[in-house]
């Protein structure tokens, strides 16, 4: 009995140590198994053989408590994380894009996060992506063909991360080129991630998102992050008619929030130009509203209006990809403002708190 619960403790420790890193180091067993059997127990968390010798799938690595010295990214939690108003306190256990708990837990709620297969139930109320033009059908998977990260013509998740883990190197500009050199292996995305994944973030220390300053509705922004988000929500960010009215681009009336937009054209820019307490020269990044850059060098974006196209709004400047506790993957809670809440909107919006 003791030697059966050992056995099951290592494997146990093997699913929720350290099995994924962003570049795999160490020894191979700590992510796959020759025959998937140890002392006559499976190795793998399913039980059965796994693709690619495996130990676990995307859930499996990427579950479990992050406390800034864990090298895999935590992305679900069985317990409640610490949020608390943004998500970028110096108590908060959340990384950049969220947490898969609310969305996933016991009475959760649709709006709190991505209904993903293995961790949450179809969307009860949105059969289709809101926003999307009804071509992408069936529920979201972590990669490949129906989900974020991978080779979006690769049916199966394993198969379309392949290569990914074992050739990335954070310490270079992802260029979108190959899977293992896109930002967080998010196809053809560009971008710099940090080496904690915003583990309480600073406006010294966090992603540098690629942004686009587009000139037109129907241009997606090749590269940015907000281009990959329009691949399902492709009427939130693209569209003739769907973005802006009529006449020149972003001179106009908005009919959706702008995305692939640097602030600095607007046509009220100087509200903009007031983002998070600044004067419009040299303003301090915001870790709780950010913005996306054309910049693709290693040196993190620390301020912005420093230079051309780098207050470019994007979809991550109000939302998290994975979840939060609030309504619409929000980053703060604006449904409960004013009295209760966040209004993290001020951050650009100076002018209208």
């Amino acid at each position: 009995m003791r030697d059966t619960i050992m056995v099951m403790a290592a494997a146990l420790a093997i699913l929720l140590s350290s099995p994924c890193r962003a570049r795999v180091t160490g020894p191979c067993v700590n992510c796959h198994t020759m025959h998937n059997s140890q002392d006559n127990f499976p190795v793998t968390a399913t039980g059965g053989p796994m693709p690619a010798l495996l130990v676990a799938d995307c859930i499996g690595c990427h579950t479990g408590q992050n406390t800034g010295v864990n090298t895999t990214p935590y992305v679900h939690d069985t317990t409640p994380p610490l949020y608390r108003a943004t998500g970028t306190e110096a108590d908060s256990n959340t990384l950049a894009g969220g947490n898969f708990y609310w969305v996933s837990s016991a009475g959760a709620l649709d709006r709190t996060g991505h209904n993903v297969y293995g961790l949450a139930a179809p969307d009860a109320t949105l059969a289709l992506p809101p926003g999307g033009d009804g071509t992408f059908t069936g529920q979201l998977r972590c990669a490949g063909s129906m989900g974020c990260h991978g080779d979006s013509g690769e049916a199966d998740q394993v198969t379309a991360l392949k290569g990914g883990h074992h050739g990335k190197d954070n310490s270079v500009w992802q260029d979108g080129s190959a899977i293992a050199t896109s930002y967080r292996f998010l196809e053809s995305v560009q971008g710099l991630g940090d080496p904690d994944y915003e583990y309480h973030p600073t406006d010294l220390r966090h992603n540098k998102y690629y942004g686009v300053d587009r000139t037109a509705e129907t241009d997606q922004g090749t590269g940015s992050i907000s281009a990959l988000c329009a691949r399902c929500h492709k009427y939130f960010h693209n569209g003739t008619g769907s973005v802006a009215s009529a006449g020149t681009f972003g001179t106009g009336v908005w009919l959706r929030h702008p995305t692939d937009f640097d602030m600095a054209n607007a046509s009220s820019s100087d509200e903009y130009r007031a983002y998070n307490g600044g004067s419009g020269t040299g303003n301090t990044y915001s870790v709780i509203s950010p913005v996306a850059t054309s910049d693709t060098s290693t040196t993190v974006n620390t301020t912005i209006f420093t230079r051309a196209d780098d207050a470019v709004v994007m979809c991550l400047s109000c939302h998290r990809a994975h979840g939060t506790p609030y309504a619409s993957i929000l980053r703060w809670d604006y449904k409960a403002w004013p009295g209760g809440g966040y209004n993290g909107c001020a951050v650009c919006h100076t002018s209208k708190n």
